[in-house]
């Protein structure tokens, strides 16, 4: 999984290659002053003896790696006295530090650039993915859990990338750096002290899994309580007209405390890495002191100054071991939390265009329905069942029904929002399934009960998906009878309008939305009742505003109040998902079925107004 994550880095691979390059420079620099250091304290506190030694060695035409380039070291570093030796180092670790802290910075530039852009990549492609997904994955699926993913687990996998990315670069440089050098000094050495390599990965590949299983419970936990925030948010009028912020709160504790638990197991298990990973390092090394102390004191196979060098460089190398012990767990927690996003990522959308898909330019002629059936995902019930109806350019054809009689899901099947299980439904003789997606929306206008707004202007709230001017913008407001009220507003058409559009009213929400469809013009017009919610004086600015929209356009309503309807073309009524009546109000009030008894529980004791 984390290397499905790494291949986000291949369209950055120039920036990439430009920070290892830096990373590189970096370890030379820094090895080369941790030899010079080393080289340096043997020089002084090498007893005379072992100097001449090791001079008349020199001399000697076979000489190995090790002694050349101590030879090379003494004769560019440490020529002259010892307090001469002291200042040309003090210079050399200078300039070497200042090279290695301008690489330094470099390498940060370079791949934190890369992991900036690869968790923007990752993020763009989750949004797209949302937008290509049908109505059913938004339905099967708690908006906190989703937002859940977008936010905490995609910052879980920058987090995992920023505290990684460096690391894994450099580190093993530093490491094939330090390893290169012990074994050009003592190979034997060299070959004991490596045995805690593969003994440490067997403790970080069991160590591992556990850890990666708890951080997929607690980014599932996180899901849960930004649901719980989601509801709370959407809610709190429900909560508190009801008084239940007692229950809320121990709801809320309940998931909280059950968070607290999964994240502390987590990290007590990641603490435990860290100290094991070092003791195993330390305990290695107490055995090379112990082995090396006896063939300097003992045998005499290693000369103290190279042993001391070989110490020193040692310690040295446990630091970027110890260092990626630590990047393993945030590889964990990067890794389960990509897991999550990919996981989501993988899932083809129930409804794409099929390969040489038709535009449907113009509607002229009808809408039919054949044998249509549907069920949702999920569910063994169907939602409607073998529809079948004719809706003719031009014509007002009226869904009406008790609640979950199927009358949304019909109208949600013709812009596809949903595909059908069986049947066929037909726009002027095309199948819609043959049709791209794109060319039926751009043909529907939907004004619905449940008004959408965004948190943008007026201005863009009305021309919302569409490319206009200011004067159409203008007109359209003015149809639906909004534009005075848009007017009265602080800044007028580039008002900002806060979440749901929450600084206004539900008529003036509704005249938004009939604003928005009249700028669209469409052919084919949805209206789900969006006067059903409203006072009396909204609702008729709102009822003019559609009487406008509706006129030269072919209509579907979705009828809760009945009197809505009474001049409507056609009467489809809808029962278990079934058409069970049609006709018109004339006809079907004296049908005697149910639609009459539906009329008669709305004006019993009145006439409809």
């Amino acid at each position: 999984m984390y290397l499905r994550i790494l291949k986000l880095i291949k369209p950055y691979w120039a920036q990439l290659s430009t920070g290892v390059l830096f990373s590189i420079i970096n370890v030379l620099f820094h090895s080369l002053t941790l030899w010079l250091s080393a080289s340096f304290i043997t020089t002084i506190f090498a007893n005379p003896d072992e100097q001449m030694v090791s001079s008349a060695e020199s001399m000697g035409a076979n000489i190995d790696l090790n002694e050349r380039l101590k030879q090379l070291t003494s004769e560019y570093f440490f020529s002259g006295s010892q307090v001469d030796a002291l200042a040309t180092l003090a210079l050399v670790i200078l300039f070497s530090y200042l090279i290695k802290s301008l690489a330094y910075y470099g390498n940060q530039l370079f791949t934190g650039y890369v992991q900036a852009k690869v968790v923007q990549d990752l993020r763009l492609s989750l949004y797209r993915h949302f937008l290509s997904q049908p109505l059913a994955f938004f339905q099967n699926r708690r908006s906190g859990d989703l937002i859940s993913l977008a936010m905490n687990d995609v910052l879980k996998v920058n987090q995992a990338l920023a505290t990684t990315f460096h690391p894994l670069v450099i580190e093993p440089l530093y490491i094939i750096a330090y390893l290169s050098i012990l074994f050009i000094i003592d190979w034997k050495l060299t070959l004991i002290s490596i045995l805690i390599i593969p003994v440490t990965a067997l403790f970080i590949a069991v160590i591992s899994k556990s850890i990666r299983r708890k951080v997929v419970r607690v980014q599932a936990q996180l899901g849960e309580i930004t649901s719980r925030f989601s509801e709370l948010i959407s809610g709190i009028r429900i909560i508190k007209a009801f008084v239940n912020e007692e229950n809320e709160n121990k709801r809320f504790g309940a998931e909280a405390q059950k968070l607290f638990r999964l994240m502390f197991r987590q990290i007590s298990l990641q603490s435990l890495s860290l100290p094991v990973t070092e003791m195993l390092g330390v305990s290695m090394a107490v055995v090379l002191l112990w082995i090396g102390g006896l063939q300097v004191l003992e045998y005499g196979t290693i000369s103290s100054s190279d042993f001391l060098r070989f110490i020193v460089i040692l310690f040295a190398i446990y630091q970027p071991i110890r260092n990626l012990a630590k990047v393993n767990i945030s590889i964990q927690t990067g890794v389960a939390a990509g897991g999550r996003v990919f996981k989501v990522i993988d899932i083809e959308p129930a409804i794409r265009d099929e390969i040489g898909s038709k535009e449907l330019k113009v509607f002229e002629k009808e809408i039919r329905f054949e044998s249509v059936s549907f069920v949702y995902d999920h569910s063994e019930m169907q939602a409607i069942n073998n529809i079948n109806t004719v809706i003719h350019k031009g014509e007002v054809v009226a869904l009406v029904g008790p609640s979950g009689a199927g009358k949304t899901t019909v109208v949600d099947l013709i812009p596809r929002f949903h595909d059908i299980t069986a049947g066929s439904i037909s726009i002027d003789g095309s199948d819609i399934r043959s049709l791209t997606r794109a060319s039926i929306r751009k043909q529907i206008g939907i004004v619905s009960q449940e008004t959408i707004l965004f948190n943008d202007t007026v201005y863009n709230n009305i021309a919302y998906g569409m490319e206009s001017n200011a004067a159409d913008v203008e007109a359209a407001a003015r149809k639906a009878n909004a534009h005075d009220f848009i007017l009265k507003m602080e800044q007028g058409y580039e008002t900002m309008l806060g979440e749901h559009g929450a600084r206004l009213s539900g008529g003036q929400k509704q005249r938004i939305a009939i604003a928005r469809a009249l700028l669209k013009d469409p052919s084919i017009l949805i209206l789900d009742e969006a006067t059903s919610a409203l006072d009396t004086e909204s609702e008729k600015a709102v009822q003019s505003a559609i009487e406008t929209l509706m006129k030269g356009r072919t209509v579907i309503v979705i009828a809760h109040r009945l009197s809505t309807i009474l001049s409507a073309d056609k009467i489809l009524v809808l029962d278990h998902g079934e058409i069970v009546e049609q006709g018109n109000h004339e006809t079907l009030s004296k049908a005697g079925g149910l639609y009459e008894k539906l009329y008669r529980l709305q004006f019993a004791g009145g006439t409809p107004s």
